[in-house]
């Protein structure tokens, strides 16, 4: 999941510092040389100086995501190893600790990873079908709208499921699961996962009882191209915590009300 403290963000921050730095001293030369349009130049200057000022702070910013990061997983291990049996009611920023047995953390990667195909192929059926109709209707060729929105649909369902795989891999390495749930991050089997942050914003939690094992999700609402996307944590809930796992939800929803 996107965070402010990914190194994404401050490469492309460092690469945006000459693409600016160049519109500055080619607004600020073609202004002093050609007078025509001088204001073209001097706009050019403007959008250069916009687009430097705004990487250098956007480096300062994952600096300082970075420390803000480092130190709630610093909080969050503590309260942990300060209360290595408590699974409720630890120091902040812990709202709970939960640990799995052998047999619990396998059901749950072999769940994971099936509601994660299901997921991959739904979304690729959708952009199929989706894409097969706005094509087909604006350009009256049928076969080829399929076929371009097959292969968008295909080639998305096939990178959101080589994410599922992944991820089922780290679950299948490891023999049992480790979960730590704070108001802003996750640490799961020490993987640290933003909740909230200056990117990311909580987007809701709930559990749901009904699946096997039962599933906190926590969604989070991500950065897109034009708007904020929905995105889901789920962490699977020990054997008869299904009241802290509801404790756990309403917490972070006041938390960040």
């Amino acid at each position: 999941m996107p965070k402010s403290s990914a190194p994404a963000v401050v490469i492309v921050n460092t690469l945006l510092i000459p693409l600016g730095a160049v519109c500055v001293a080619a607004g600020i030369v073609g202004a002093s040389r050609i007078a025509e349009i001088r204001w073209l130049f001097v706009l050019l200057a403007i959008c250069g100086a916009v687009v430097l000022g705004g990487a250098i702070h956007g480096i300062f910013a994952w600096g300082k995501a970075v420390q803000v990061d480092e130190a709630t997983e610093r909080e969050m291990v503590a309260a942990v190893q300060a209360q290595p049996r408590v699974t409720t009611g630890l120091a902040e920023p812990v709202l709970a600790h939960w640990t799995y047995a052998p047999d619990e953390w396998r059901g749950y990667a072999a769940s994971e990873i099936r509601f994660r195909t299901r997921e991959a192929l739904g979304m690729g059926a959708t952009v199929l079908v989706l894409g097969t109709l706005i094509i087909g209707a604006l350009e009256g060729n049928w076969r080829t709208a399929a076929i371009i929105s097959g292969a968008v649909g295909g080639f998305i369902a096939l990178c959101r499921w080589l994410m599922a795989f992944f991820a089922w891999r780290r679950n299948r390495a490891v023999p049992t699961g480790d979960v730590v749930i704070g108001t802003t991050a996750i640490l799961m089997n020490r993987r640290y996962e933003v909740v909230h942050d200056r990117l990311v914003r909580f987007g809701g939690a709930r559990v749901l009882e009904a699946e096997r094992p039962a599933i906190l999700e926590i969604r989070i609402m991500v950065p897109g191209k034009y708007r904020r996307v929905a995105e889901e944590y789920r962490i699977p809930i020990p054997a008869g915590r299904e009241d802290e796992a509801h404790a756990v939800a309403q917490a972070l929803a006041a938390a960040h009300g």
